[in-house]
């Protein structure tokens, strides 16, 4: 039995490290480029590439398995915004007069839209 619990405490501390390496910032691909890594309140958010920026990646910061890394629809060359679509779903990380933000949407409607912490 006591062989048992060990296993169990050693498979929680294994899961619990796993998870704590998930919650890290996020980095790209090590033959990528980071062209943005920033973050939100909630999310980690990376915009990867080779030459050009070609996907944007994010990661919730409470729960790491909540994560995305998408093909970039659209950017503009001066780096003041990317858009990534995931079906419905369009994320926009977007420089503004008002600031820089992470917006996420579900056809028209607004579902997320938060202030970035870390300018690029």
């Amino acid at each position: 039995m006591k062989y048992f619990g060990q296993t169990i405490a050693a498979g929680i501390l294994l899961s619990l490290t796993s998870l704590a390496a998930l919650a890290r910032p996020l980095s790209c691909r090590s033959y990528e480029s980071t062209f943005v890594a920033t973050e939100t309140r909630s999310y980690w958010v990376n915009i990867c590439g080779g030459d050009r920026p070609a996907y944007y990646m994010a990661r919730h910061k409470q729960d790491p398995r909540l994560a995305i890394r998408l093909p970039l629809r659209d950017w503009s060359p001066q780096g003041y915004y990317f858009e990534a679509v995931n079906g419905e779903y369009t994320y926009l990380l977007t420089k503004t007069p008002r600031g820089i933000f992470l917006t996420v949407s579900r056809g028209t409607h607004e579902l997320l839209r938060e202030p970035v912490l870390e300018p690029w």
